[in-house]
């Protein structure tokens, strides 16, 4: 996880519509690739993940959606 830009977490909002969408943040519309999942064990569709807390913007790598919905923003910096 690194700390990115307003204009690069915008850019990659606007690219393709989201395939999953919170108010923590979202998951880039296409996969990157399948794989097996951290938080089910099973292969899942993992996607590009950004984040935003406390006025910081965040590019993390690609995570399935459980992985998503789990990550709590709070362990950010």
């Amino acid at each position: 996880m690194q700390e990115c830009s307003e204009e690069r977490y915008d850019e990659m909002l606007g690219i393709l519509p989201p395939a999953l969408w919170l108010s923590k943040g979202f998951l880039v519309g296409e996969p990157f690739d399948h794989r097996s999942c951290t938080a089910t064990k099973v292969v899942r569709a993992s996607y590009a993940a950004f984040f935003q807390h406390k006025g910081k913007f965040y590019e993390a790598g690609n995570m399935t959606v459980p992985e998503f919905k789990a990550f709590d923003v709070e362990s950010l910096p």
